[in-house]
């Protein structure tokens, strides 16, 4: 069965069969499975997949700020 990935780098989706540890074929970064499922993600729209990648890069930003300023705590 096919799997969504998307890149946490460039933010480009990939459909992905066994590969688990797949990598991404425009910037070479590891992928991260998506929560969407193949059919949903091919009967989506262009602009349903440009939301989902926006709310997947707002969640992303969150994450390292959240990191960010925890590491700058820590060496505080």
């Amino acid at each position: 069965m096919l799997k969504i990935y998307i890149c946490p780098q460039c933010y480009n989706f990939r459909m992905v069969s066994k590969k688990p540890d797949a990598i991404c074929f425009h910037c070479g970064e590891i992928l991260e499975k998506c929560d969407i499922e193949y059919n949903a993600y091919i009967n989506m729209t262009e602009e349903d997949r440009n939301k989902y990648r926006e709310n997947y890069k707002s969640r992303i930003k969150l994450y390292h700020e959240k990191l960010d300023n925890m590491l700058q705590k820590k060496f505080i």
